[in-house]
Formats: structure tokens, sequence, C-alpha cells
């Protein structure tokens, strides 16, 4: 059993945290024993999780106890294996946000510094094994730092989210997005593109999270929204059942979790025309379309109901490339050929 000490900085709600947990499950059945160690825990971990909370000083210590240190977008763990020289390591990168995604002065300086001075600091003279969750990401990797990676995109499970087995006959469309819950993830874009829908088609419904502790809701809309609050993940595939279409309206993807979720559920995306990694499911699958402008998100709705089993069949078909027992193999090859590098040194 490969022992895996996988670090990163938060662990708390979101797809961060959905990613590390799925890890946790899933690489155990292909040989690798996989501890987590995170700089700030806010959020209790399911009980498949071995979880504990370390300082990066602490982690570099840990890190004497296990074969491979898997670091996943943390700037402090990463740099502190950089200073000690660890040859074990395999980083993954999750994606920089572009300055104007991030919230208030303070934090964007820290994220000018740590993008455009510290990991290029670090990546000029230490090179660790580095995934990419995307070729969007890949290609970040590549213009900001000339550093080479390896696509292991994020995974699905296809367990848990998978297509109704009423068929679907939308005609007054039900709409659902439940990860817009702030500016980040355009909670404002998501209430205007539904007013915008509810204009053309008066009966649509919308399914959200926490929208309306983003956003003001108009009295003509809020019987319509089906507003969520804490929502366990388990429980996602549910709501996603109970809608035709999903619209994603976030300002940044280097992934696109909830677009998997939705593809696998057998639901097809509108998703709002963004230069990042959206693009690649939406292209590659031939099951969502894009939207600008009022005017190209109506003409998109209208498209994808008139086609709306074609739309589902390519989405769920797109998403059986992801499964989590899928990326779970690709890492342990991975960690097991920088084993082999490590005894090749020795």
């Amino acid at each position: 059993m490969i022992r895996v000490l996988m670090g990163l900085g938060y662990y708390e709600v979101g797809g961060f945290k959905t990613v590390i947990d799925n890890l946790s499950k899933y690489l155990p059945r292909y040989g690798a024993e996989v501890t987590v160690a995170a700089r700030v825990v806010r959020v209790e971990p399911p009980n498949y999780v071995n979880l504990v909370k370390l300082t990066p000083e602490e982690f570099l210590q840990e890190a004497k106890h296990f074969d491979i240190i898997h670091i996943h977008q943390s700037y402090p763990y990463l740099s502190i294996a950089a200073k000690a020289r660890l040859t074990n390591v395999v980083f993954t990168s999750h994606g920089f946000p572009p300055i104007w995604v991030v919230p208030g002065v303070f934090n964007k300086l820290i994220h000018i510094y740590i993008n455009n001075i510290g990991y290029k600091l670090i990546f000029r003279k230490y090179k660790p094994v580095t995934t990419a969750i995307s070729m969007y990401v890949q290609n970040q990797l590549k213009n900001m730092y000339n550093l080479n990676s390896i696509l292991i995109p994020n995974g699905i499970d296809l367990t848990l989210f998978k297509p109704s087995k009423d068929t679907k006959k939308p005609g007054y469309p039900t709409i659902i997005n439940i990860t817009s819950y702030n500016r980040f993830k355009g909670s404002d874009i998501l209430l205007r593109s539904f007013m915008a829908i509810k204009r053309k088609y008066p009966e649509a419904k919308l399914i959200a999270r926490n929208l309306s502790k983003a956003e003001r809701l108009p009295n003509s809309v809020k019987k319509d929204v089906i507003d969520l609050d804490f929502l366990p993940y388990e429980e996602l595939p549910k709501w996603y059942a109970n809608a035709d279409v999903y619209l994603l309206t976030s300002r940044w993807e280097s992934f696109g979790l909830p677009i998997l979720e939705a593809f696998a559920s057998g639901i097809p995306v509108i998703a709002w025309d963004r230069d990042d990694a959206r693009r690649e499911h939406i292209i590659n699958s031939g099951a969502g379309l894009f939207f600008r402008d009022s005017k190209s998100l109506l003409e998109a709705v209208d498209e994808i109901l008139r086609d709306w089993q074609e739309y589902s069949r390519k989405g769920i078909n797109y998403a059986q490339r992801f499964g989590w027992d899928l990326v779970a193999r690709e890492y342990v090859k991975l960690y097991e050929k920088v084993l082999s590098n490590e005894n090749t040194k020795q």
C-alpha cells in the first residue's frame, strides 16, 4: 500500500473538498492509503477521510513518514517542500483565477504576490511532478511558469450522479444552479438570466442554493425559486433529477464540477461564455450551449428544449470518461512512477 500525505490549504465546503473527499474514498481501492493535511479546517470530514490540521513546518516533519507527498494548490506546503528539496512530491494545480475575480484589495495583493512572484521563484529551481485538472490549467502552467504538466482531471461519482428513470418532457423549463451563492459564482448573473427566461417562459422555475442570501429576489420571481440552504453532497442528485437545464453563470471555472454532475444526471448545460475550462466540457461533449446576452440565452433555451433528449444523451456519454475510479487509477500509476524514479536514483 502506497502511503500518501495529501496537502491542501483550506478544508471547507466547496468543490475543493469534494475532490479531496473523493480521492480519499477511491484511492485506497487501487493501493494508496491517504492522510489529508490542511492548514485550516472549517468543517468535519466524512468518516472515510483521515484529516489532520498541520502547519507547513509540521507538514514537512510528517512528510518523512509517507511515500508520496501530494500537494493540491497550497503555496505554503509547496514552498516548504521546495526548500527541503523533497523529490517524492506530486503537485496538482487547480488553476489560478484572474485578478479581477479575487475579492478585496488585500486578497488581490496576496494573489499577485503568490502567483507572479512566489510560484515563479519556486518553479525556477524546483520541478515537482505536476498535474493539471484541465487543459485550461495546463495552458496556464505553461504560459505563466513554463511548466509542463500531466492532465489528470477531477472526477464524478457515477454511482451517485446518474440519469433519472423518469423521461423528461420539458415544456416550461426548470432551471438549476446549486453552486450560485456569491458573486464569484455569478449569483447576480443567474438572477438576471432567470428573469430573462421568465419573460418568455412565465412558468419557469429555478432551483438554487442560498440565492436569496446573495441577491435580493424580486417578489415577481420569489414564488418560482426553490432556494436551498446548506445541502449535503449526497442530496445533490435528487435536485438534479427535478431539473431540465443547468444554467452555469460563474465568473471563472478551472474545471467545472457542476457541469459534470449535470451531464452525469442527464441534464444539458447552458453556460455563460467565458474563456476557461467550461469550454472544454461544452464543446467536447456537444451536450450544452453558450450564451453572452439575453438574446443568445433564450435561443439556447429554445434549442435545448427542442432537442432535449439528444443533448441529455450526449452529456451522459461524456460524463462516463470522468468516473473517480478512472481518476484514482491514473494517480496511482503516477505515484508508482514517482516511486520507481526515486528507487532508481538510490
